[in-house]
């Protein structure tokens, strides 16, 4: 099932979307049993998508009738768009870009995408010319299976991402933020070997919840930092063994982690640049875990 509403708005408005359903190609290779292509302008767009099928697909308009590049991106170009996407089965595949009309203003466009199924990808650019910047813009995203990547890239301010991977392993989460008075809140629940990246700049904040083994966490941060990972914040929590945690930040910092398990290995390194201080609050439980901490101040 696929429903696909638009919003009312300009009268430039263009929706292109097309539907493939089919469960086999002549040659017998699986081919995706959904796939939408879209191209939208104008502003205050409302866009819903669901899919349920074994490989769908959220793209863009194919340069080549009948074409199957992945890399092409659906594109919505205007301001206050809101997107909800739902997609249910294995090796789901979204590639969405969003344009800003306007310099530094207050688009506040929403995407919403939940994902159930094994080795869904995902990327949601909003910013896809580079040339404008969104503002008080979310993303939020629900993955439940394994293998599952999303990549996110947001360029404003007081921009928001919240993402919740639970019950699967091996699962990719990056995130790139630039703007100030931003915030991602990430939660890594069940299963073990996930991995989550995350590069801002500018005044933001950062929230991990983790319950596995072997997963990996590598943040880098430019500006006015903060970092809270398990034991600290109410109802958050970091368990697990062999867990590896890499932290850097420049600028005004502060850290504060948890952990309970053994065999994990955190790395920190602070580099101040202003009159503040670099601040770290560590809580381990657990044995042979390693700690490294680089603290500098030079303003």
């Amino acid at each position: 099932m696929i429903t696909i509403m638009k919003g009312a708005g300009s009268l430039s408005r263009k929706l292109t979307a097309i539907l493939l359903s089919t469960a086999m190609l002549t040659t017998g290779a699986l081919a995706a049993d959904n796939s939408i292509y879209v191209d939208q302008s104008g502003s205050g767009a409302s866009v819903a998508i669901t899919q349920d099928g074994f490989g769908n697909v959220v793209r863009g308009v194919q340069p080549i009738q009948g074409g199957d590049d992945n890399t092409v991106s659906a594109k919505i170009y205007g301001d206050n768009a809101g997107v909800t996407i739902n997609q249910v089965g294995n090796q789901n595949k979204l590639d969405i870009s969003m344009v800003g009309s306007t310099m530094n203003g207050y688009q506040a466009p929403a995407v919403n995408y939940s994902v159930t199924g094994n080795s869904a990808t995902a990327i949601i650019d909003l910013n896809g010319d580079g040339q404008n910047s969104f503002q008080s813009s979310s993303v939020n995203v629900v993955q439940v299976g394994d293998n599952a990547g999303v990549n996110i890239k947001m360029i404003g301010g007081r921009d928001h991402v919240n993402i919740a991977t639970a019950g699967g392993s091996s699962n990719q989460v990056n995130v790139n933020l630039s703007g100030g008075d931003s915030s991602a809140a990430i939660s890594l629940i069940g299963g073990g070997s996930n991995t989550a990246s995350v590069n801002m700049q500018g005044g933001n904040s950062v929230g991990i919840k983790s319950d596995g083994a072997s997963n990996t966490y590598t943040i880098n941060q430019n500006g006015l930092n903060s970092v809270s990972i398990g034991g600290y914040a109410s109802g958050d929590s970091m368990v697990g063994n062999s867990n590896s945690v890499t932290i850097g930040q420049t600028g005004n910092n502060s850290v504060a982690l948890g952990m309970t398990g053994s065999s994990n290995t955190v790395n920190v390194t602070q580099n101040n640049t202003t009159s503040d201080s670099n601040i770290l609050n560590l809580k381990i439980n657990g044995s042979s875990n390693t700690t490294t901490i680089n603290q500098s101040n030079h303003n």
